[in-house]
């Protein structure tokens, strides 16, 4: 049976710019399938990179354990997620405001 799991990474930053008063930052989003997923910082296919390193290190069959790796190089967790479940975590690190939620999803039964 196909493995058809995303892992979603939702990866926030936030400041007002002290001479516009205009936020800077916001949400990106970065997805992978789980079947695509390698033991070890996770390469993802977005152009851009998140702020947040994630870092798996077990896959199975209905669950994946990963930790985190922020900003400062602190690192959170290990975190052991399944399908519907999600960690978030917000923290001020400088002047910016940082955080990320990290889920499991079902994909399409088509992948």
């Amino acid at each position: 049976m196909a493995d058809n799991r995303i892992l979603k990474l939702v990866d926030s930053s936030y400041k007002e710019c002290e001479v516009t008063g205009r936020d800077m930052g916001g949400d990106d989003l970065y997805e992978i399938p789980v079947a695509n997923l390698k033991l070890g910082y996770i390469d993802w296919a977005q152009s851009k990179r998140p702020n947040h390193n994630v870092n798996v290190i077990e896959i199975g069959e209905d669950y994946i354990t990963l930790s985190i790796t922020n900003v400062s190089r602190s690192v959170n967790g290990p975190y052991t997620l399944r399908v519907g479940e999600k960690k978030s975590y917000s923290y001020y690190f400088g002047e910016w405001s940082y955080g990320y939620t990290i889920s499991v999803e079902e994909g399409d039964k088509e992948r």
